[in-house]
């Protein structure tokens, strides 16, 4: 399977507006903090990383006397010619007074520091053992996404809470943290926290997986996963920050609440989780399966289940270029059950789109492509609009 991710952007269905986002909401003791209360801690230690180059987030780690140290990922600062600021959660802005890139190398991780001062007192972020995030774990993605037409300075902050799907070795980049939750552009080099509202990651990303097509093309198709750098990935990297870890605030006891358990699943959510995890694994006939037994329970979130259906039945047939021309219309009969499911589940029009390509039926493609321009646009999804103007110019 040719699975890989591009940058940018918990079982209870939230269907609004012009998207679909599925949230899992699992049951645990009441001494777990709420999304709340990590929504409290993360605000005053989260901060936007704004240029002419475009919008990102970052997180506080340290501070020296009036000097902090903000952690972010590599491609928000990678041009060393731009200017950098810093907006911190009481709406000040900073002058980045350094920049210190961690990525050399495109095989190195996506990571860099950046400092600025102030007389202000701001708290700094607890870090914890991003290896104790296993699947099944519980996290939370804090940053300041750039939609609904709202950049720079303008932008707010969102909490998106998901669980850890999978937890592989060697991701480009060093995206070894994968989850699925619901980020947009801007977010990158925001932090991702534990149950504990510790930080475990900087989120950088996500929203598009590939898949080779029988003539060889790679094309985009849109997943849902997300992915961090796991912070232990940055601590391993100090010496080359300039940082000594006595700088760090760095709690590893394990959190109060266990990772969720797909041993044997008795429900339709236990069931969607598996699958999730089996499909960002590239198991992608077992996720089916899964997807497939939790349909059964009839649950509220079916217009996710049919839309990973069809990303499943995509990465298959992905795989097997000897198939029957007409291989793309499993993917599209899920997700257009997805789509009759939710009508405004715009990335079920544009993997169908692709799909439609796969049948070499333009006509349908061209079609799905400007009805998820127009829910795209809708949704403030300013990257994902113009994303799929782009494939239609393409193919007219």
């Amino acid at each position: 399977m040719n699975k890989n991710f591009s940058r940018f952007d918990t079982l209870s269905s939230v269907l609004a507006g012009t998207t679909a986002a599925l949230t899992i909401v699992i049951s645990q003791p009441a001494i777990a903090k709420t999304a709340q209360e990590v929504a409290n801690i993360a605000g005053p230690l989260t901060v936007q990383i704004n240029s002419s180059l475009g919008d990102g987030s970052g997180v506080i780690i340290a501070k020296t006397g009036k000097t902090y140290t903000v952690l972010t990922v590599n491609h928000v600062v990678e041009k060393a010619d731009v200017k950098y600021t810093v907006r911190t959660s009481i709406g000040k802005n900073y002058q980045a007074t350094a920049v210190t890139r961690l990525q050399a190398a495109a095989t190195d991780a996506d990571l860099a520091v950046v400092k600025f001062e102030s007389p202000e007192e701001y708290p700094v972020a607890t870090i914890a053992d991003s290896d104790l995030a296993v699947i099944g774990s519980q996290i939370y993605v804090y940053g300041y996404p750039a939609t609904g037409g709202l950049f720079g300075a303008e932008r707010e902050p969102e909490l998106s809470p998901g669980l850890v799907t999978s937890r592989p070795h060697n991701r480009p980049e060093g995206y070894n943290l994968r989850y699925q939750a619901v980020t947009w552009s801007g977010m990158s080099g925001g932090p991702v926290f534990d149950s504990e509202g510790r930080v475990v990651g900087l989120h950088g990303q996500g929203e598009f997986g590939f898949a080779q097509t029988s003539s060889g093309e790679v094309a985009p198709i849109k997943t849902g996963f997300n992915a961090a750098v796991p912070i232990n990935t940055f601590i391993a990297k100090l010496v080359a920050a300039g940082m000594n870890k006595s700088e760090l605030k760095v709690d590893n006891t394990p959190a109060t609440i266990g990772p969720v358990s797909t041993a044997n699943p008795q429900d339709a959510q236990a069931y969607y989780f598996r699958g999730l995890s089996r499909l960002d694994r590239g198991d992608a006939w077992e996720a089916i399966a899964d997807f497939n037994r939790a349909l059964a329970f009839k649950p509220k979130y079916t217009p996710e289940l049919y839309f990973n259906i069809g990303n499943a039945r995509t990465f298959i047939t992905a795989d097997l270029p000897d198939l029957d021309p007409t291989r793309g219309s499993t993917a599209i009969q899920a997700y257009t059950q997805a789509i009759a499911a939710n009508p405004g589940f715009a990335d079920a029009y544009y993997n169908r789109a692709l799909a439609y390509l796969e049948t070499e039926d333009k006509p349908k493609a061209i079609a799905d492509f400007q009805k998820a321009a127009e829910l795209y646009k809708q949704g403030g999804r300013t990257s994902a609009y113009q994303d799929a103007l782009n494939r239609i110019k393409q193919l007219q």
